[in-house]
């Protein structure tokens, strides 16, 4: 903070009544001063004088004599100010140049406006370059934007919440340099919002978001958002503990076995309500006694000192109250080897079967009810796409988000990767879900009709044309999504009318004058490099930006392994409900499918299934049935690779030798080693001396 004394021009003598305006102009210019206070014989100020009304005054004069007093020059009533204002308090008077006074009275200063200016310029410099350096040092990170969205500020912890750099960050669009996190509602509704959680990669974040307000008008957003990993690990790993023993305890209570629990010295623990029944006893009136004191109403009561004795699990079969009584004592030890419990399980063995069908049915009430949520959750989640591992799972988060706004979306990915569903999914998603879904693919349509299509056309534009013109895809799509597929092998000459259309949000029909207005979202799709073609000038680089606002890559299936699965179990599914008939793979093909790089991604592995399906003659599909593209896998699968031709005995001694080695490396004995590979003992012998004569004489000859 900055105060007037440090500021002000000090003053050690003032100008008196007596003082000339040749000496008042020596003292201004001695001291570089614009002003300078007068005072009467008592001291007491009588107004300022200033370079201009001194100049003003002598230049009327006859300035040699030197009589003119200052007093012709003087300026009654200045503007007083103390030395302890504030720079801020200061400038609220309306002066070019005040007296400065203590409290007592004393003239201590002269204050310019213009030293006033210089001197809050830097301390309000001073107090930006403050609040930048905590702004950087604080732990959380803040996005800063102004009322068009353009990111104002941007400290250190949000560029590692991002991975964007602050030089990149500071005066872009917020849409255009960070994956959505609602700036731009907080601008456009006003409201704050506060912890909102999200997780980006493996750390997990609280944000809250509030809008700027200036003299009552939203000026901008600000983000605030803080890493809560560790925290919620701590408190998961708290809450975790307290759950398991809760759960413990109700697992033991709820048990349809009897269950009792004593220590190394056989005092007992714990006992649960179904034990009580089998015992006919109460079961408080057994917690801390020994075991030797109440031998008459526990079964086996020998057991327990049988498993602290053996130190193992110990089952024993009782026959009580005509009821066969499976009994199993089982040590509990600690990290050291110390015996701390042991646990004594009954079960009635006569209800095992009453129990045992109840388990399979619930088990199969369990798996239908476990499908149908799955499949429910895969549709209304990814909009029946599959897509487990985590790569895939970044895809549907940034879709998640992305869904909700109206930004272009541009998906990248090689062909047959699902760019198609994931264009499905981000208008399911949507608050456009119940408009139209268009998709066009604009390589697939000749040049000289994709602008018909695409943009419809007026009656009579063109011969061959319908009598009543016909609707573009975009009026086709008013009030929902249009998907342009391929959108690299859009026309070059087509693509300025198309930015027209993304900018302007109409379209002039072919052969019309009069634009027509569309609310259309687009999402474009490419597995071509547009950056490149912007540099080969074979796209336009002004559609590539509007275009490409959020891009979302789809990684290939070669590296999504996590999917080939459950893609494939999807796939038969689909093709065993279609056909009317079922399927399975071994699990060799499925180790080939894994194998494989899939060159056609999803689309390739579709039509291998269902390929296989079709023309396998039994339920179980086998290795052998692939086609040659797998051969390589089926060849390895099957423990022996050829790389080179050789001779055919030399190749029958090679596969010997492996299969030999692998079974001793297995079974350790070359009894064990000949039952595994179906020949005598005595054969396995001849074959591994056979083998280290010929090693031998191949080392003599080099």
């Amino acid at each position: 903070m900055i105060w007037v004394e440090e500021v002000m021009t000090q003053i050690s003598v003032c100008l008196s009544e007596t003082n000339s305006c040749l000496e008042a102009l020596h003292r201004l210019t001695e001291a570089n001063s614009s002003g300078w206070p007068v005072v009467d014989r008592t001291g007491k100020l009588l107004g300022i004088v200033t370079m201009k009304t001194l100049v003003e005054k002598l230049i009327g004069k006859d300035c040699l004599s030197g009589k003119l007093s200052c007093l012709e020059a003087l300026e009654r009533d200045p503007v007083v100010i103390k030395p302890s204002l504030r720079l801020g308090e200061a400038w609220a008077y309306q002066f070019d140049l005040a007296v400065v006074i203590e409290e007592d009275g004393q003239i201590v200063g002269v204050l310019n406006r213009s030293d006033l200016a210089v001197a809050l310029y830097q301390e309000v410099e001073f107090q930006v370059k403050e609040l930048e350096a905590v702004l950087s040092s604080a732990h959380n990170g803040i996005v800063v934007i102004n009322s068009d969205g353009i990111i104002t500020s941007f400290n250190r912890a949000a560029e590692r919440f991002t991975k964007l750099s602050r030089e990149r960050a500071i005066g872009r669009h917020v849409l255009d340099a960070l994956v959505p996190l609602g700036l731009m509602e907080t601008l456009e509704t006003g409201k704050s919002e506060y912890s909102q959680k999200l997780r980006v990669g493996r750390g997990t974040y609280i944000m809250n978001r509030d809008p700027v307000i200036q003299d009552g008008r939203i000026t901008g957003a600000v983000a605030v958002f803080q890493d809560i990993s560790e925290i919620e690990s701590v408190s998961l790993e708290l809450a975790t503990v307290k759950e398991l023993n809760t759960e413990l305890d109700s697992i033991i209570q709820s048990s349809s076995d009897g269950l009792f629990v004593t220590d190394s010295a056989g005092i007992i623990l714990r006992v649960n309500q179904t034990f009580k029944k089998m015992a006919l006893c109460n079961t408080q009136d057994l917690i801390g006694r020994g075991i030797q004191e109440i031998e008459e109403v526990i079964y086996a009561h020998s057991l327990v000192e049988l498993v602290l004795r053996r130190r193992k699990p110990v089952t024993i079969m009782e026959n009580k109250h005509n009821h066969s009584i499976l009994v199993t004592g089982s040590p509990v030890f600690d990290e050291q080897g110390k015996l701390l419990r042991v646990v004594i399980n009954l079960r009635d063995m006569t209800s095992l079967n009453q129990l045992r069908q109840e388990v399979i049915d619930a088990k199969r009430l369990s798996e239908k009810y476990h499908q149908q949520l799955s499949e429910l959750r895969d549709h209304q989640d990814t909009g029946g796409m599959i897509g487990t591992g985590p790569e895939m799972e970044r895809v549907f988060e940034l879709v998640r988000r992305v869904a909700k706004v109206d930004s272009t979306v541009l998906l990248f990915g090689e062909s047959g990767v699902g760019k198609e569903g994931i264009g499905k999914l981000l208008h399911t998603q949507s608050n456009r879900a119940e408009g139209p879904f268009i998709k066009l693919n604009c390589g697939a349509i000749p040049e000289n009709l994709l602008e018909s299509e695409l943009f419809g056309y007026e009656s009579g534009a063109f011969t061959g044309a319908r009598r009543e013109g016909k609707m573009g895809m975009f009026e086709l799509a008013h009030n929902g999504t249009l998907l342009l597929d391929e959108i690299g092998d859009f026309p070059l000459n087509l693509q300025s009318k198309l930015l027209r259309v993304l900018q302007e949000r109409e379209v002039v029909p072919v052969g019309g004058a009069k634009p027509r207005q569309v609310n259309v979202r687009i999402i474009a799709a490419t597995h071509k490099n547009l950056e490149e073609m912007t540099r080969a000038g074979q796209f336009r680089e002004d559609l590539y930006f509007r275009l490409n606002v959020v891009p979302i890559l789809i990684p290939p299936l070669r590296e999504r392994h996590d999917d080939v699965i459950p893609l494939i179990y999807h796939f038969r599914d689909k093709f065993s409900k279609k056909y009317g008939f079922q399927r399975d793979f071994s699990p060799e093909v499925i180790e080939a499918f894994l194998e494989y790089d899939w060159p056609g991604n999803v689309r390739e592995l579709e039509n291998m299934v269902e390929r296989l399906m079709v023309v396998s003659a039994g339920e179980l599909i086998l290795v052998s049935q692939l086609p040659p593209p797998f051969n390589r896998s089926a060849i390895k699968l099957g423990g022996i690779s050829v790389n080179s031709l050789m001779p055919l005995k030399e190749a029958v001694d090679e596969v010997e030798r492996h299969l030999i080695d692998k079974a001793l490396e297995k079974y350790g004995s070359t009894y064990k080693a000949a039952a595994a590979l179906g020949v005598n003992q005595s054969t396995i012998v001849r074959r591994m001396a056979r083998f280290r004569r010929a090693d031998a004489e191949a080392s003599v000859g080099r």
